[in-house]
């Protein structure tokens, strides 16, 4: 074997390690891609949740502010008297 063919034989098996490594890498990207998708719907689901949560919480926050306003009124109106 000539160093022609050696120098031919080690590109080659280079090659095919580079191919093999970039194959690897669009592999992982794929997996990659697949886990960000869930964890963004699991995201989403939560955004959601949490939205309602605040809704729930500023309706309950609403009316203990009314039922404070009509108690503040009451003994205002009261201390008229």
């Amino acid at each position: 074997m000539t160093r022609l063919d050696t120098a031919i034989d080690r590109l080659a098996a280079a090659m095919a390690r580079l191919d093999a490594a970039v194959a690897e890498s669009v592999h992982r990207g794929f997996r990659d891609r697949d886990v960000l998708d869930g964890e963004l719907k699991v995201l989403r689901h939560t955004h959601i949740l949490l939205q309602n949560e605040a809704r729930e919480v500023a309706e309950h926050l609403d009316d203990v502010i009314g039922r404070l306003n009509d108690i503040t009124e009451e003994d205002q109106e009261e201390e008229e008297v």
